[in-house]
């Protein structure tokens, strides 16, 4: 193995076969039945959720020339949300700017304002003022006063870009906001948009109060034709924050012999999302492919790589073994790269739970011990690090046990005896789905 290591950061390199989630989700949301729709992808930290945010979002991107519908995309990521601004706020705010772009976008420079453009700002300036009103709150809690600069920035009534029935006092705050936005949707300079689709990532990693704030303003201030939403979270964390605002006195069931009934976390999260995707559980088969894949990306070029991905796709199609992916591809030798997954898989497969996150975390941690042994002239097998490594990682006691075996010069004779024990080797299981 090189030195070199895995990035933990989200691809839009598909190599679990993850494009059968996003295709499904992309349907859903361009279903006409289900207008508008919000739609889960469920899966633990570290399962891909983000990739497949990513595969959504370029499944949607391209547009038939020959048409002038267009799909709207929108990314946000509450976790990331300015915690002085309240995540409605922020929410709605980055939904009406991608609006607001792309009636610009339509319009051109130059044009005349429409009523379209004044109610957009009227929208807008409601949630400038909402804003204010956070910022007031939160400035009083720490016996501070906004300052003028404060207030200025927030409250944007932007009058050169209402027309003449764009009269009256400025809007403020964001009652009425879903008829109007209901009906900015609906007008004529925004019919070419098939649907707008808004992608929430990291949910599962927010505090409980921006998690209801989030699928709050999903529900009662975004939800109307034309909108569409997929949220990719963890569903049991997101229940979990969710419990903290609408507890469970009868503890997910009622008395004996009466029917069950679901706790009002899971009722509250039911009544906003409508279906939810799990990720599917890596199997050893997807194990073992994407360790290989994993070790070809750090020395072929996409174009070179994507052969093999699509190998990967047909042999698990065809229930066939990762051993002739070598010549279902015209490529290079990846005899190696084989020959390291399969010492891998049966370690990482079993204790790491199907994560693609925690295998890169393993392998990362396992080429960084493996550096600095080579770099003290020691060469050990990747596999026996690897079990040190699980040993280390899993049962930490018994791990201390073989370190007092080695600075008592016991690990020798100890392994031996360990080895005679056990028996022979058992011949390697074969690979399954």
């Amino acid at each position: 193995m090189s030195s070199r290591l895995w990035s933990d950061e989200p691809t839009r390199l598909d190599l679990l076969s993850f494009d059968a989630v996003a295709k499904t989700v992309v349907q859903a949301v361009l279903d006409d039945a289900l207008d508008p729709v919000t739609v889960g992808v469920s899966g633990a930290w570290g399962s891909g959720k983000t990739t497949v945010l990513r595969l959504i979002e370029d499944a949607l991107a391209p547009q038939p020339p020959e048409t002038d519908a267009t799909v709207l995309v929108i990314s946000t990521d509450p976790w990331r949300y300015d915690p002085s601004v309240g995540a409605k706020e922020t929410l709605i705010g980055e939904v009406l700017t991608a609006v607001a772009a792309e009636l610009a976008r339509r319009e051109g420079p130059g044009q005349p304002p429409s009523r379209t453009r004044a109610l957009l700002t009227k929208l807008r300036q409601r949630v400038d003022w909402a804003k204010a009103l956070q910022l007031a709150v939160k400035t009083s809690l720490t016996l501070q006063l906004p300052s003028v600069d404060d207030l200025t920035s927030l409250i944007n009534t932007e009058p050169g870009n209402q027309d003449a029935d764009a009269t009256g006092p400025p809007s403020r705050g964001l009652e009425e906001f879903r008829s109007e936005f209901r009906t900015l949707m609906e007008s004529a300079e925004l019919s070419h948009l098939r649907r707008v689709v808004v992608l929430v990532d990291d949910l599962d990693r927010c505090l409980p109060e921006t998690v209801v704030d989030t699928l709050e303003t999903i529900r009662l201030f975004l939800a109307v034709p034309t909108m569409a939403f997929v949220v990719a979270a963890d569903e049991h964390r997101v229940a979990d924050a969710l419990r903290v605002r609408f507890p469970d006195p009868g503890n997910g069931q009622q008395g004996a012999g009466e029917r069950y009934f679901e706790e009002p976390a899971s009722l509250y999260l039911h009544k906003i999302v409508q279906t939810t995707v799990p990720l599917p559980t890596l199997s050893r088969f997807d194990t073992e492919a994407f360790l290989v894949l994993l070790q070809l990306s750090q020395r072929l070029p996409v174009e070179e790589l994507t052969p093999y991905i699509d190998a990967c796709v047909h042999l698990r199609r065809q229930k066939g073994l990762l051993d002739d992916l070598a010549t279902a591809v015209d490529g290079s030798d990846i005899s190696a790269e084989l020959a390291f997954a399969s010492r891998m898989t049966p370690i990482l497969y079993e204790k790491l739970q199907g994560s693609p996150r925690r295998i890169k975390r393993f392998l990362n941690d396992l080429r960084v011990r493996q550096s600095v042994a080579g770099h003290r002239g020691i060469v050990p097998e990747p596999d026996i690090v690897a079990k040190l490594m699980v040993l280390e990682k899993l049962l930490p006691d018994a791990f201390t046990t073989v370190l007092g075996w080695l600075a008592r010069g016991e690990l020798r004779s100890r392994m031996t005896k360990l080895e005679a024990a056990a028996g022979p080797a058992h011949a390697a299981a074969p690979h399954t789905r």
